[in-house]
């Protein structure tokens, strides 16, 4: 479980982007984090994964401050992939997962097991890279290269795995394809889900949870289908929705209204 008490952030020291943030997410579920830009989705990801340090407030990971943890650590319970990735060097696909699992290494100078090509060859095979995986990430397209980028995620083997904006990039196919995927690791292994979503049609068909935020602070959460109605949207967006029952999965769909249409 993730709990996170009153936490606050801000990027300039005077006007507070999170702002007194409680919320905690339970072992095993998928939580979607949907909000209109600047509502501080990336930045509430980000404090709860330890890559930023909240100005007020704690987050705590199985019972464990994150602050009192180490970096490798927090890489044992946490996969993260960021809305923007990037790279220092430019390694071929293979090496890029491999780094994936520098967490699981118990020295400075680790010894390659059995168990770590077992994990990077999965996680290539279940991101669809494993024929790219000689080629160097510079010469991948966009798309490619956050499949690769989920490959060294799923290469940690965290009971955590946070993800921002993952379908960024990718084409129908593989969003799908990822998001099965994710789904099939949450239920099959009870991994917990924590994805931002923009795409509220995918938040309702994978999510089990709902946080809506707004202007950095709990504009509604709950279960997915109470979270997603049209009154509701319409305040979080301030843009007008329809709703509808896919009879095929009994999820939601959410039509967006225009002037035009």
């Amino acid at each position: 479980m993730i709990n996170c008490n009153q936490i606050s952030y801000s990027y300039n020291g005077i006007q507070k982007d999170i702002k007194n943030l409680s919320y905690s997410i339970n072992e095993g579920e998928w939580l979607g984090v949907i909000g209109p830009n600047g509502s501080g989705k990336s930045t509430f990801l980000h404090i709860l994964c330890g890559l930023l340090k909240p100005l007020t407030g704690d987050v705590m990971i199985d019972g464990e401050y994150i602050t009192k943890m180490s970096n490798k650590e927090i890489a044992k319970k946490i996969a993260v992939l960021s809305q923007q990735n990037s790279y220092t060097f430019s390694y071929e696909v293979n090496e890029t997962v491999k780094l994936g699992r520098i967490a699981h290494s118990a020295s400075l100078f680790p010894t390659w097991t059995d168990q770590d090509d077992i994990a990077v060859s999965n996680a290539l095979l279940m991101t669809s890279t494993n024929n790219m995986k000689k080629k160097f990430i510079s010469e991948i397209s966009g798309g490619e290269r956050q499949r690769v980028f989920l490959a060294q995620a799923f290469a940690q083997e965290t009971p955590y795995i946070f993800l921002d904006e993952p379908s960024n990039h990718l084409d129908l196919m593989h969003t799908i394809k990822i998001l099965d995927l994710l789904k099939e690791l949450q239920v099959n292994e009870e991994k917990t889900v924590v994805t931002v979503f923009h795409d509220l049609n995918l938040a309702s068909l994978y999510c089990d949870r709902i946080l809506a935020l707004k202007d950095g602070s709990t504009f509604c959460e709950g279960k997915t289908e109470d979270v997603l109605t049209e009154e509701i949207l319409e305040d979080l967006y301030g843009t007008s929705f329809q709703i509808m029952n896919n009879p095929n999965t009994n999820k939601k769909v959410i039509v967006y209204k225009s002037n035009y249409a």
